[in-house]
């Protein structure tokens, strides 16, 4: 299939520039899966497509990487609300995820993959459960998606370790290559030395990053100090886990020791700041973590901390955050936040071609309506990339060449049905887990 997308307002997106480049009366030529051209519409090669897309004076950029989040826990959006983590996980969480089938995980998969779509994220890394059933949501849909199966550990049994590597020789680099498969150990305080141990030499092994939870809250830093004398970075680097790709979630304990080992190690940070302030975390240290030369990438983390799977809230969140509490609005730039939201999820997923719009890059990308009043009148781009836009302006959304959602309508999936099930299996669940409370 060879597709042009003309008439277009263009950024290629960036990765360490000091500022976002536009090209206007741009046009994108796209072979199958990959760009060929991406650039002035008046010195684009001759190309015969099969289809094209009239942008109508849309901005097209490099779609976005949701880097953090539990995408089947849309059956769960909203529950426990106004708790802190340990009680919203232990009261409200973990009484229902007791209770979840293949079905359900199915059907929040669906249902997550169909809002994330509808906001322009292209790809995105997930840890959870029933990892098979998401796995097949992703192939379905044509989505693209780093997928883990959460690991934890309190006896030493590594039994949970056991369907992480089942997912890993069974989805690693299938659907196109489409799915990509990580190790993923919930979090320091929720495993055990020996099967983090064994996650290192599985990391080795298989050539797989390791996804894990990091410092989220005060508790999770004192207790990692007060059972390893560490903290979580320094317990990873004891390990020699920080020998292979980490992505770390969170992040909002840290001292200047562990970001500067983060920065040295090439740890990708996976920045979630509106789920850190729902839950009272705190605020992670990006501007600091920046001028460190940490890698930082964004993400939503799970609906039920969040409740939406938003990312353009957590692009616009994420410097007016550091510069609310550094009181310096100079800090972290809109170029740095691109990057977060695109081309450095991109790379830590695995990928050396994603994230931007050139020659040779896959074709994942969105078109965003700037047609709406509160884009009138655009007197800085940059800033409007960051502050303005709304998820709902997302008009189109493009992964590996295919158009998964046009305005309104999404090609790969039933979204009536989609939603159908989704409610149905969200009543059911819920059902299972109060009949075993009475």
């Amino acid at each position: 299939m060879r597709t042009r997308i003309t008439n277009i307002l263009l950024t290629p997106g960036v990765t360490t520039e000091k500022h976002v480049p536009f090209i206007s009366d741009a046009e994108i030529l796209i072979e199958n899966n990959l760009i060929v051209y991406a650039g002035k519409r008046s010195e684009a090669p001759a190309f015969e497509p099969d289809q094209t897309i009239d942008g109508q004076g849309a901005l097209a950029m490099p779609g976005l990487c949701n880097m953090h989040t539990h995408t089947p826990m849309t059956l769960l959006r909203s529950i426990g609300s106004d708790l802190t983590l340990d009680r919203w996980l232990n009261e409200a969480i973990f009484p229902v995820e007791k209770h979840l089938t293949d079905e359900a995980v199915r059907a929040g998969s669906d249902l997550g993959i169909m809002e994330m779509l509808r906001f322009g994220i292209t790809s995105f890394n997930d840890m959870y459960m029933h990892m098979d059933m998401e796995a097949e949501a992703v192939r379905d849909s044509g989505m693209r998606a780093l997928l883990g199966h959460g690991v934890v550990d309190f006896d030493e049994s590594c039994a949970d370790l056991l369907p992480n590597i089942a997912l890993i020789e069974k989805w690693n680099h299938a659907a196109d290559d489409r799915i990509r498969v990580s190790l993923a150990p919930h979090s320091e305080g929720a495993t055990t030395r020996k099967v983090l141990e064994k996650i290192r030499d599985a990391a080795g092994q298989y050539g797989v990053p390791i996804h894990i939870h990091v410092s989220e809250t005060k508790l999770d830093f004192d207790g990692s100090i007060e059972r390893r004398g560490l903290t979580p970075p320094q317990y990873l680097e004891e390990l020699g886990i920080l020998e292979y790709p980490v992505l770390a979630a969170h992040c909002v304990w840290m001292t200047d020791e562990d970001i500067e080992l983060f920065a040295r190690r090439g740890v990708t940070i996976l920045h979630n700041p509106i789920s850190n302030l729902k839950l009272a975390s705190g605020v992670a240290p990006v501007a600091k973590m920046l001028q460190a030369g940490c890698r930082i990438a964004l993400g939503t983390d799970g609906v039920a901390s969040n409740n939406n799977l938003n990312l353009w809230e957590e692009i616009k969140l994420m410097p007016m955050l550091q510069k609310g509490t550094l009181l310096d609005p100079t800090v972290v730039s809109p170029a740095q936040t691109l990057a977060a939201a695109t081309s450095v999820g991109a790379r830590a997923i695995g990928y050396e071609n994603l994230g931007l719009l050139k020659p040779g890059y896959l074709a994942d990308l969105i078109l965003v309506d700037m047609g709406a009043a509160h884009f009138c009148p655009c007197n800085d781009l940059e800033s409007d990339l960051v502050y303005t836009v709304q998820g709902s302006d997302v008009a189109l959304t493009m992964v590996n060449g295919q158009v998964l959602y046009d305005h309104g309508a999404y090609p790969t999936l039933n979204a009536a049905l989609v939603l159908q099930r989704a409610r149905r299996e969200a009543e059911a669940l819920f059902e299972r887990a109060q009949a075993t409370r009475k």
